[in-house]
């Protein structure tokens, strides 16, 4: 199906509910086909179709100007060489007719409805039903109308034509009603709502990123279960490489959006932003959201790389859909062979009275090919962003305070309580006690000459800050050299 298809499939039934004759209230609820008017050969459709496209592409060419219907009729008749011009006027005059469409619009505030009751029936206007009482439960909701559903303008003197803006907007959907390949362009308004503190606006675009996945995640499993669509099957092998850099692109930008979320400059603007919003929102909201697209990501890259696999190997098996109801009349018109029929009746006649319906599970084996898992790994595209960063402090509070305390410690073993002492847990104007611990507990990251020994006298020391720190033992940093000469109690190491 192509794009314009689609958009009319999933837009179809509303229109049989709003030109639908049924009664309010009425007991008959059941709904039989609609039998639609027309060639049923799908010919006018696709003429206005094109017509519609052909517009968009001259009016972005001629910045929204007029297009005689003799340009439209040279450019149609490509691929329709017969076409007539009586069938483009006609095409032309029914798209650029309006039609009233009926909806419903929340109307909060009574007073302003009744007021607007009195105004002729156009775009927005209210309908006579919008004057019921407000003991009505649908009067909060009133009735409105709107005849902006022309999509072309026609000029009445020349019958020159080109777009009107609900034309243009139509086009534009139905360019986009579907593909994943797209939807990286998605993920970067991700980014663009956190720049401009939109953050209400991250789970729907990401549940728009979401539905994209979704839609080609069940059309391959579709594909897997009946790989006699060749056609669909093609079209995932010929644009495998995109839809990897597509998800590759997705998974990077929400990676990025996920990491912003933990920034301290973020934090204060989304604290801002919350306490200015009369609904409750929480900042998990927006990183589960986030989360959700990145499993899909992970399920999907799974399942497309099976299917890739299970091409390459030759192991897509299947039977399709079965006509049971075909399948019996063949049988009737030409029995099978001798030995298949007593295979049939070993398998599925019963012969025992209490035995009322064949068994399923012989059944299955007929039917279906099933296959193990092959792996249960997720497919991770950039192996380099899980390696965890090292602390930016950590690695300051080494190059800054590395040199000098390595020469501290060559002169005389330091213990942790004369380092306190002797302030090593001051850095740049910040309490660097948890950095100066690390030291105390891996020495090597400080110099490849230095241990850590272990001296069996507690300690305990109050800080300035008011903090107390105490222990059972005392670590000291030393040179593995002096570290030989030590007591064995002070030679034990300790792990990292």
């Amino acid at each position: 199906m192509t794009a314009w298809s689609q958009l009319l499939v999933a837009t179809a039934r509303l229109i049989d509910l709003h030109d639908s004759a049924h009664d309010p209230g009425s007991p008959f609820v059941q709904v039989s086909q609609e039998q639609r008017r027309g060639w049923r050969d799908g010919y006018w459709l696709d003429l206005g179709c094109l017509l519609l496209e052909y517009l968009l592409d001259v009016d972005f060419a001629t910045n929204s100007a007029f297009v005689s219907q003799g340009r439209c009729l040279a450019w149609l008749r490509d691929t329709y060489p017969a076409l007539s011009h009586d069938d483009l006027t006609f095409v032309i005059n029914l798209l650029a007719t309006p039609t009233e469409l009926h909806f419903r619009q929340a109307s909060p505030l009574p007073d302003a409805r009744q007021a607007s009751s009195g105004a002729s029936v156009r775009e927005a206007s209210l309908t006579p039903g919008e004057s019921r009482g407000a003991d009505d439960p649908t009067a909060a909701r009133g009735a409105r109308s709107t005849k902006r559903t022309a999509l072309i303008e026609k000029q009445g003197q020349t019958g020159q034509v080109r777009l009107t803006p609900s034309g243009r907007q139509a086009v534009t959907l139905a360019g986009q009603v579907e593909d994943l390949l797209y939807s990286e362009y998605d993920a970067a308004k991700v980014l663009a709502a956190l720049a401009r503190d939109d953050f209400a606006r991250i789970p729907d675009i990401t549940n728009q990123i979401l539905l994209a996945i979704r839609a080609l995640t069940q059309e391959l499993r579709r594909v897997r279960e009946n790989p006699t669509r060749e056609g669909k099957l093609a079209a995932l092998m010929d644009n495998e490489r995109h839809y990897h850099n597509a998800l590759s692109s997705i998974q990077r930008t929400l990676l990025d959006a996920r990491a912003q979320l933990g920034t301290p400059r973020l934090l204060e603007r989304f604290e801002a932003w919350r306490e200015a919003q009369s609904e409750e929102w929480d900042l998990r909201m927006l990183s589960g959201a986030i989360g959700r697209v990145l499993t899909a990501i992970e399920n999907l890259s799974r399942r497309l790389a099976e299917l890739l696999a299970d091409i390459a190997e030759g192991r897509i098996q299947s039977m399709g859909v079965v006509d049971f109801a075909d399948l019996a009349r063949g049988l009737l018109a030409a029995s099978p062979d001798a030995g298949l029929r007593a295979a049939l009746v070993e398998r599925l006649m019963p012969f025992q009275q209490a035995v009322c319906v064949p068994r399923l599970a012989p059944l299955v084996p007929l039917l279906e090919t099933r296959r193990a898992e092959t792996s249960h790994a997720a497919l991770v595209f950039d192996e380099s962003a899980d390696d965890p960063p090292r602390d930016p402090l950590l690695a300051r509070f080494l190059e800054a305070q590395g040199p000098a305390l390595s020469r501290r410690v060559r002169q005389a073993p330091l213990s942790l309580p004369e380092a306190l002492s002797e302030g090593w847990h001051r850095f740049e104007d910040a309490d660097c006690l948890p950095q100066l611990l690390n030291v105390f507990v891996d020495a090597q990251q400080l110099d490849e000459a230095l241990a850590v020994g272990i001296e069996e006298r507690a300690f305990r020391l109050s800080l300035p800050d008011g903090r107390c720190i105490e222990g059972a033992v005392t670590p000291s940093l030393r040179l593995v050299a002096a570290m030989a000469d030590a007591p064995l109690a002070m030679q034990q190491d300790t792990p990292r």
